[in-house]
């Protein structure tokens, strides 16, 4: 991996927890700590994890392994918060006009709705993908990690990163309900409707301006415009792209979680453009920050390289660093 790529990861979680400082001290909100030990536990061990095999036992493959985790919870985590702030700030919702873009589109929800209430095992098939965004977030890093591309699974995640921002950033001016809540429920008898989820609860109780405190044991998706669930889609079927044997299963069980969006995630259609739009931005922008930070010159080649292949360092340094590069060394 390049060291480069890992500190730009770096910076970029710090920002993030930096805004997410200064957002919850602007909008009165708190984190509850308390409401979730494991989580900060979890951070702690992979974080000792990493230092061991960093500095006392090096071990580069566990090392990434460990960082890369560690990376991938404090982007979350951080991006999680920040949505509640944004929330918080209290601009009108914007319902009305996401509603008037989707019918601007030629979109009907209440057919989209009836073509999967009249195929129950399509609706169960893609509301399961839905359900494996988060597990995504864990499995995609291994598989790019046992395939050796590394820059790929760094721009992945950098993206990852920048599309939270971004999302977040557009969603303070584009506040909502959701389809379900603005479109749905009110077709829903009240017997029933009282005992469905929404999120104006917690929606009311950011806007009021009387200060909250996030659980983070009881975390809610909060943002309806941009789609954060489209644009992570997009950036894992990209990420597996050039995984032989997985390319196609990753673009059909990310397709299908779009797909679901509407319905089990309770978003316009609009939305999902804006998640789209995002996920563009997100990698082009990782991209060209990838490209600027080149890879340091080699000066060093693992044990394993040289016993393998007899090249010595010291007659053609070239040839062993390309040797080290294969070979998958740091």
């Amino acid at each position: 991996m390049n060291p480069g790529h890992a500190r730009l990861l770096w910076c970029l979680i710090a920002i993030m927890g930096a805004l997410t400082l200064v957002s919850m001290l602007l909008t009165h909100l708190t984190v509850d700590i308390r409401s979730n030990p494991a989580l900060f536990g979890f951070l702690g061990v992979l974080f000792a994890a990493n230092c061991f095999y960093r500095f006392w036992r090096p071990d580069p493959h566990l090392q990434i392994i460990t960082e890369t985790a560690v990376q991938i919870l404090l982007i979350l985590l951080f991006g999680i918060l920040l949505s509640y702030a944004a929330v918080a700030v209290g601009f009108p919702y914007r319902d009305f006009e996401l509603d008037m873009a989707d019918n601007v589109l030629g979109f009907s929800r209440s057919a989209y709705l009836a073509f999967f209430a009249n195929r129950p095992w399509l609706a169960w098939t893609i509301g399961a993908a839905y359900m494996t965004l988060l597990p995504q977030f864990a499995l995609i890093p291994l598989v790019l990690f046992g395939a050796k591309q590394f820059r790929r699974l760094q721009a992945m995640m950098l993206a990852v990163g920048i599309a939270l921002l971004l999302t977040v950033a557009i969603s303070v001016f584009t506040p909502s309900v959701t389809a379900f809540v603005y479109l749905d429920l009110p077709s829903i008898p009240a017997a029933i409707a009282k005992s469905l989820y929404t999120p104006v609860p917690t929606l009311n109780a950011l806007r009021s301006g009387a200060g909250y405190a996030v659980k983070l044991n009881n975390l809610e998706g909060l943002i309806s415009f941009p789609s954060f669930h489209t644009a992570a889609a997009l950036l894992f079927a990209w990420a597996l792209l050039k995984v032989p044997y997985l390319r196609w299963l990753a673009l059909a069980l990310n397709g299908a979680l779009i797909a679901a969006t509407p319905i089990n995630g309770a978003h316009y259609v609009v939305d999902l453009i804006g998640g789209a739009a995002v996920a563009a931005a997100s990698l082009a922008t990782s991209l060209w920050l990838c490209r600027r930070i080149r890879p340091a010159p080699r000066t060093v080649v693992s044990m394993r390289s040289r016993q393998l292949l007899g090249v010595e360092l010291r007659s053609d340094p070239d040839r062993a660093n390309q040797i080290a590069e294969h070979d998958g060394a740091l």
